[in-house]
C-alpha cells in the first residue's frame, strides 16, 4: 500500500470513528414515532448495561425536550435530569391536573409498551405543557426489571 493509500485509509476510519462517536438518539422530528425508537433504544442500552444513567445525560441521549428516565422494579425513580424526581417513588409522580403520572407509565410500560398523556414543564421551565410519554419494561443484565421511557411536548 502506497503512503498516500495508507494516509487516504487511515483518515477514512478517523472520520467514521468520529461519526460513530458523534451518534445521537434524540428523536429527529418530535412525533410518537421518532419518541417511540428513542425509548426503544434506551431500553435496548438498559437490556445490554444496566440502568446507565450517566450514559442518559449525555449528548447521545439528551438534547432539548428529549430525555430518559428510568424506574427500578421497586419503584424508585433511578434516571431523571431532575435531581428532585431522582429516588422519588413512581407513586409521588403526579402532574398538576391530579394524574399520577409515574404509576400511569409503570402501567403501560407492564402492559407491554404504551402512552400516558398529562401534563409537565419543559425542561428549564416551570409552565406546564401538554406531554405525551412513551414507556416501557425491559429486564437488565441484574436480572431486575426497569421501566423506561420518555417523551415529548406538543408531539405532533
Amino acid at each position: 500500500m502506497s503512503r498516500k493509500s495508507l494516509v487516504l485509509f487511515v483518515s477514512f476510519l478517523l472520520a467514521g470513528s468520529a461519526a460513530i462517536a458523534a451518534r445521537s438518539f434524540t428523536p429527529k422530528a418530535n412525533t410518537r414515532a421518532d419518541v417511540k425508537a428513542y425509548v426503544e433504544h434506551a431500553a435496548q442500552h438498559v437490556a445490554k448495561h444496566g440502568a446507565d444513567c450517566a450514559a442518559f445525560t449525555s449528548p447521545s441521549w439528551a438534547a432539548g425536550d428529549y430525555y430518559i428516565f428510568v424506574a427500578a422494579e421497586d419503584g424508585k425513580t433511578i434516571c431523571h435530569p431532575s435531581p428532585k424526581i431522582v429516588g422519588k417513588s413512581v407513586d409521588e409522580i403526579i402532574d398538576v391536573n391530579g394524574k399520577k403520572v409515574g404509576v400511569a407509565l409503570v402501567e403501560a410500560a407492564k402492559s407491554g409498551g404504551g402512552w400516558v398523556d398529562y401534563v409537565w414543564p419543559r425542561p428549564g421551565t416551570t409552565n406546564p405543557v401538554p406531554k405525551s410519554s412513551y414507556a416501557v419494561q425491559v429486564k437488565g443484565p441484574d436480572g431486575k426489571m426497569y421501566m423506561v421511557g420518555s417523551g415529548g411536548y406538543e408531539l405532533k
